[in-house]
């Protein structure tokens, strides 16, 4: 069993102490930012990995689901690599580009999938 909705909000709580002290202490925008991505990344991993059975299941990382994920990374940098090719686009932004609309494709064409029941 995975950790409580109690103790992920206790962390994330914590984390947002820590961005406002950094926020605070630094009086630098991009260093909060930094902080706090790190900060809720890190939990929102540490609760992931504590349900891993349950994640896995939902996510379908089973064999099959591997291929899937694997497919999609592929997919996404074929995007990512075909619009660098085509624009002299700044990297992140592409890469975030690809991959919503990879996804929203990828998304799309699951549930237009008939369910096996």
């Amino acid at each position: 069993m995975g950790l409580s909705m109690g103790v992920v909000n206790r962390l994330l709580l914590g984390s947002l102490l820590i961005t406002v002290i950094v926020a605070f202490t630094t009086q630098n925008a991009m260093q909060t930012v930094w902080a706090a991505i790190g900060l809720t990344s890190l939990t929102g991993f540490v609760w992931i990995i504590s349900s891993k059975e349950q994640t896995f299941d939902y996510l379908g990382l089973n064999s099959g689901g591997l291929l899937n994920a694997f497919f999609f990374i592929i997919s996404v940098v074929a995007f990512s690599e075909f619009c660098f090719s085509l624009w002299d686009s700044p990297f992140v932004g592409t890469y975030i580009l690809s991959i919503a609309t990879v996804g929203t494709f990828w998304w799309t064409i699951d549930m237009l999938q008939p369910s096996t029941v």
